[in-house]
């Protein structure tokens, strides 16, 4: 369960780094939304327009000042963001093989951190979510514990599988390093989950439908048992006969 915290982090992380690297660092809850004038602290109207930098961009949401870095240091975070998708990229790892760890992720969280730091140098306000998610201080809306339980039982093909630092996987599938599984979780003491149908609604639908023909079919041949087909040319023992001696298409009255 671990893994699939830090997996969330990041790619909470990489969403909030892309609008940073475009939009500059996060307003103050209070001032979201206001990207044309100032107001005073009494919330009155100043005239002057708010002096914008060299690279503003106006944050279309209005949750960010819009001073964008220089685009130099903005293509370092947006080059750190594109490594970092290829890491929380599951297919992408699994066809390359990699073990994952939490070191393997630790790194990915360290060079974000470092590919901030560098574009912004003097540090982020205190209410950014990136400032946020690198402290470690961000929370998934108050849900962790009910999305993560770190007793949670992983269960496949109506077994639990075990954790523990001398348990693999290959204890439970052999050692074909190929073969693809569904797993599920259940909550602490639930027991085995439900299994599956082996096939579909839809398939299961199509399936009766092809069985009903198939008993029509059969039920029309039960009921015609007349020789009628005794008279067509297809059972005709000497048809090949005919055939080839070229009389077959001679017809006697």
């Amino acid at each position: 369960m671990l893994f699939l915290t830090i997996l969330w982090k990041i790619r909470r992380l990489i969403d909030s780094m892309e609008d940073l690297a475009k939009y500059g660092p996060a307003k103050k809850p209070d001032k979201q939304c206001i990207d044309t004038y100032q107001t005073d602290d009494h919330g009155n109207l100043i005239n002057d327009k708010i002096q914008r930098g060299p690279y503003y961009c106006m944050d279309p949401t209005g949750r960010r000042t819009g001073e964008a870095p220089e685009p130099k240091l903005a293509e370092i975070i947006n080059r750190e963001i594109s490594k970092a998708r290829q890491v929380v990229n599951a297919k992408a790892q699994v066809e390359k093989k990699q073990v994952v760890t939490k070191q393997f992720f630790q790194e990915t969280l360290d060079s974000l951190r470092g590919a901030v730091m560098i574009a912004f140098p003097e540090g982020l306000p205190e209410w950014d979510d990136v400032g946020y998610i690198l402290k470690g201080e961000w929370e998934i809306d108050g849900r962790t514990m009910e999305a993560f339980d770190d007793k949670a039982e992983l269960w496949w093909a109506g077994k639990q599988m075990e954790q523990g630092q001398d348990k693999k996987l290959s204890d439970y599938l052999g050692k074909n390093d190929k073969t693809k599984i569904v797993c599920k979780l259940q909550k602490p003491g639930g027991g085995a989950p439900q299994r599956e149908p082996a096939i579909d609604e839809r398939t299961q639908k199509e399936m009766m439908a092809f069985y009903h023909k198939k008993q029509e079919e059969l039920k029309k041949l039960e009921e015609d048992d007349e020789d009628n087909h005794l008279g067509s040319v297809w059972a005709d023992p000497r048809q090949l006969k005919q055939h080839l001696q070229g009389t077959d298409a001679v017809r006697w009255k």
